[in-house]
């Protein structure tokens, strides 16, 4: 009988190296073993804040435990809480077929911090009313099992001890200061719902996007770790940068989550200021260096940069108590620029819900102001600073926005982009870190009589419910406007360029929009406000003088929605007539932009709602008379007019 292909193949050398082989991996051998996962084993007890004690060695109820690890004093951690507090719920009532037989306990950790007192940490959590504990682990000893890089970082222990996944609660956050408007990924609640089905977990492991967590040792040490004469100190070097530059926001009961008042307070987080300050998110200044300098710029110098950069690395050193200049002095209870001429509030409060995305808000407020007036400053004071981004403040002559209020149960109306009509004029804005200045050289923007201001808010969730009814002073000139208006360079106004044929198709990266005006009469210009929404990428503004010469006004290399500003030139400059003014920026329509609010990126065109997107850049500017400034204006609203648009009509806008 012929042997079939089969047994020639087994009774062939390389079948029985083949059957030998089998043999091996069937039992084990021949494969390159897994990376065991590792073992965490809890055995200390610790206090939660309600001094309830919390004993990690005993999980006779095999319960899986979710570690994570919060600061108070960080505000991506303090966001995160509604999250974690709705799973904790959701996984302790067991409402789900899925989870019925599966068992989670979920325990927050503040991360020791020497500085922090146990009192004021119970305050703060217990503002949020959690399902979960809190541990106060002032000795440290979870921090030295779990070894945390940041805050919030999660961790999650299945019943064998085995830690399973470690990383952030989702992706809300891409980076410090890039935060997507809603959460695409779900890492946490994945691992847990894996867990409770028995199937692998989809990521196990994801960098935490936060604040670092850092150690130190306060003195000065060399690379070797030997001690050496500090180079840089706290009172000498550190201290006048934070007076100057950070603790307008960062002293207490101000829009910052944590103080820099304090040597304890900079020295904790020392790594993360450098860190911060070398990218350029703080302090927050979107401009770049251009031809004209504006007024209360907040860039670091270089040297700034590398004094933070090396008292972080050199030990931290406090130095001399007499090399500490005296603190700042803020007058938190009274306006900055003195008694106002008008002080209005909005008519009633709004709430902020404890999460979701941030809320733009437009608030009608009647001046009851009864003859014309010149406004040459105004003042924003939030009314709560821990919620309140920025406002921009709009002149409704018509009482348009009456109607937008009245047509919407709560106070005031959405808005995005714009107030939702066509403005009779503006009085500026306010945004975080903002200082009130007065226009220069007794100048003054035009308010006529009957008019309503139309604020603008964005508001930011914080983690827990918030409330804010902010309020606003204006500073008239003691001049009549007739006095006002027959001198030479004093009516401010605005006008701008904008390109309305934006079209973005999905997936593109670096898409250019291009748009141009040309100045009929001369004028000083006094400041620039560029504006963009989620996809903005960059912005630069330019002036082509007739004679050729080029002046860079704005150069914004990194767009950011949420620190936008109104930027007032430190001395106002002529522009001829025959300048152009030319207006480039660039989107980013990919998935790749943390800001893209659609998912996946859809085709986006020019308009108002938060899905639709826009590039306006205004100019705020005076002339030699009246009458130029007016012909200006009335010049670029007709060569506004004339602009292309595009012929399509884009998707319902989705207000936030």
């Amino acid at each position: 009988m012929k042997a079939n292909r089969w047994t020639r193949w087994l009774r062939s050398w390389w079948g029985a190296v083949g059957v030998a082989l089998l043999a091996l991996d069937f039992c084990g051998f021949g494969r390159v073993a897994a990376e065991p996962p590792t073992v965490i084993e809890l055995r200390d007890a610790l206090l939660d804040l309600d001094g309830v004690a919390h004993h990690l060695a005993q999980n006779d109820r095999r319960a899986t435990r979710v570690v994570v690890f919060l600061s108070p004093e960080c505000p991506i951690a303090n966001g995160s809480l509604p999250t974690l507090d709705r799973l904790a719920r959701r996984w302790s009532e067991a409402s789900s077929s899925a989870v019925a037989n599966t068992r989670v306990e979920f325990f927050g950790v503040i991360v020791g911090d020497p500085t922090l007192k146990r009192s004021d940490a119970a305050r703060h959590y217990h503002e949020f009313a959690l399902s979960f504990p809190i541990l106060f682990d002032a000795s440290g000893v979870l921090a030295d099992q779990f070894k945390p890089s940041h805050v919030p970082e999660c961790f999650v222990i299945d019943p064998d001890n085995r830690l399973v996944y470690r990383g952030a609660i989702d992706n809300a956050w891409e980076a410090v200061g890039k935060r997507r408007l809603k959460a695409e990924r779900t890492y946490l609640a994945d691992a847990l719902d894996a867990l409770a089905r028995e199937q692998p977990i989809p990521i196990a492991r994801t960098t935490p996007v936060g604040c670092p967590i850092e150690t130190f040792n306060p003195r000065a040490v060399d690379p070797q770790g030997r001690e050496q004469p500090a180079i840089v100190t706290y009172t000498r070097d550190i201290a006048p940068i934070l007076q100057a530059r950070c603790v307008v926001c960062h002293r207490p009961g101000q829009v910052a989550p944590f103080s820099l008042t304090r040597y304890e307070e900079a020295a904790k987080r020392a790594d993360w200021l450098a860190q911060v300050a070398e990218e350029r998110l703080m302090p927050p200044w979107i401009p770049g260096p251009g031809d004209h300098r504006f007024v209360g710029d907040r860039r670091l110098s270089d040297r700034e940069l590398a004094l933070l950069r090396i008292w972080a690395d050199s030990g931290r050193a406090q130095g001399d108590p007499e090399d500490l200049p005296p603190t700042p002095v803020f007058d938190d209870n009274g306006w900055r620029l003195g008694t106002p001429d008008l002080v209005v509030r909005m008519t009633e409060p709004f709430e902020v819900p404890a999460d979701g995305p941030d809320i733009l808000r437009n608030f009608v407020i009647p001046l009851n102001v009864d003859e014309d007036r010149l406004v040459t400053a105004i003042e924003f004071r939030p009314g709560n600073p821990r919620v309140t981004h920025h406002a921009v403040l709009f002149l409704d002559a018509g009482r348009t926005a009456r109607k937008l209020d009245a047509a919407d149960p709560r106070p005031g109306y959405d808005g995005f982009g714009g107030p939702g009509f066509l403005p009779s004029g503006a009085l500026g804005g306010w945004s975080v870190g903002n200082t009130p200045r007065h226009l220069p050289d007794g100048m003054g923007r035009h308010l006529k009589k009957g008019s309503d201001l139309v604020v603008q808010i964005h508001y930011h969730p914080t983690g827990k419910p918030e409330t804010d009814q902010s309020e606003i002073a204006l500073y008239f000139l003691d001049r009549s406007v007739a006095e006002t208006l027959s001198q030479p360079n004093k009516l401010v106004g605005s006008f701008w360029v904008a390109d309305y044929r934006i079209d973005l198709p999905p997936g593109e990266t670096d898409l250019p929009a291009r748009a141009s005006y040309t100045l009929p009469r001369p004028v000083t210009l006094v400041g620039v406000v560029p504006h963009m929404h989620l996809l903005g990428k960059s912005m630069k503004a330019t002036a082509q003088r007739p004679d050729g010469t080029r002046d860079v006004l704005i150069d914004i290399p990194q767009w950011n929605y949420n620190w936008q500003d109104e930027y007032y030139f430190e001395r106002p400059f002529r522009l001829p007539a025959g300048t152009v003014l030319e207006v480039e920026a660039r989107f980013d329509n990919s998935d790749a932009n943390p800001f893209n609010p659609s998912t996946p990126p859809r085709r986006v065109t020019w308009g108002e709602g938060t899905l639709d997107e826009m590039m306006f850049c205004f100019f705020l500017a005076t002339a030699d008379t009246s009458s130029d400034l007016i012909r200006v204006i009335f010049d670029n609203l007709a060569h506004d007019a004339r602009q292309p648009r595009l012929l399509t009509e884009s998707p319902p806008a989705r207000q936030p």
